[in-house]
């Protein structure tokens, strides 16, 4: 077959190509059927086949160097129309945050749960070992907390007169633990289980340490403002681990690094979403929570912002009936 032979037979179906991609370039106002979209895949297959028949056999010389070049050009333009990405939009990331991330949170639902009821089992744990094992505060609590609440005082209560760095510090902290527990998932959930009951254990024996020496309310009314933020936060990365973990024991039929990626997608959504909870609860503590406020006051803000949170993700991204 000659070069001409080539073209005239197979010239039909590139500008039939040509003629269906059209309607998928950005400035197209048509829609592609369903049959043109299939028939898309073909034509373009069968493009990227001839082609390759162009550039290996004697037709490259000569006139099928104008074949060749018409058709890499045609190949190379539906190429990018095809995988091109998305271009960024600020209204993905308000749908993501309004939406997308609530809807992820219900459909990791099992996980988080698990996340919460370890962390808050190993919260009890503390507070019970606080308050009957000596020594176990010690082991816990920095001394320099210890020293403090030995005299009566709080640790925090001049946090609010350094507000602006204070906040930039928590802000920080909180994310990376929190993108630490998340990570941590990476050890079949065992690495995250670890860190959620550390942090139970944690908050737990601070709360016996002050309840020894009648700061109780001082400590919740402290930690509640900002901490139905940030504890939620914790809970749903320490979901986002979980996922990650099970992804590694248990991958199904997959193979475990398809899975992985699969189940790598969801928790990176969890962890995303997480960020925006905690840059709120770094301003709450450090501009709010230790505030010389009322403990009422402190008390309702606590209760007004973790039910928000709860209609938020209980709520959020359900279409309704029309």
């Amino acid at each position: 077959m000659n070069i001409d032979e080539f073209i005239s037979e197979r010239k039909e179906e590139w500008e039939r190509l040509e003629t269906i991609a059209e309607k998928i370039g950005p400035a197209s106002s048509s829609r592609m059927t369903r049959e043109e979209l299939w028939e898309l895949g073909k034509l373009y297959t069968a493009a990227v086949s001839d082609l390759s028949i162009l550039k290996s056999s004697d037709l490259a010389t000569g006139g099928g160097r104008e074949a060749i070049e018409y058709l890499n050009s045609l190949v190379i333009r539906i190429h990018g129309l095809i995988y091109r990405k998305e271009p960024f939009r600020w209204s993905s990331v308000s749908h993501f945050f309004l939406a997308g991330f609530p809807e992820t949170v219900r459909r990791a639902g099992l996980y988080v749960w698990i996340s919460t009821a370890i962390f808050i089992a190993f919260c009890g744990v503390g507070f019970g070992m606080g308050l009957t094992e000596p020594g176990f505060i010690e082991l816990m609590v920095p001394e320099s907390i210890i020293s403090r609440v030995e005299e009566g005082r709080v640790w925090f209560d001049n946090l609010h007169t350094v507000a602006p760095m204070a906040s930039s510090y928590l802000m920080t902290h909180n994310i990376s633990v929190t993108f630490l527990i998340v990570a941590a998932g990476m050890t079949f959930g065992v690495g995250t289980v670890y860190l959620l009951a550390v942090n139970g254990l944690l908050l737990g024996t601070v709360a016996a340490l002050c309840y020894e020496h009648g700061l109780s309310e001082e400590f919740w009314s402290f930690v509640l403002p900002h901490g139905s933020l940030e504890l939620s936060a914790i809970c749903i990365a320490g979901g986002a681990g979980l996922v990650l973990g099970q992804a590694l024991a248990d991958p199904g039929p997959y193979r475990r690094s398809e899975f992985l990626s699969i189940r790598g997608k969801l928790a990176g959504q969890l962890a995303l979403g997480c960020v925006l909870l905690l840059v709120v609860a770094g301003i709450i503590e450090a501009f709010f929570s230790p505030a010389p406020f009322p403990p009422w006051l402190k008390f309702a803000f606590a209760g007004v912002s973790f039910t928000s949170l709860m209609t938020y993700l209980f709520t959020g991204g359900r279409r309704k009936a029309v």
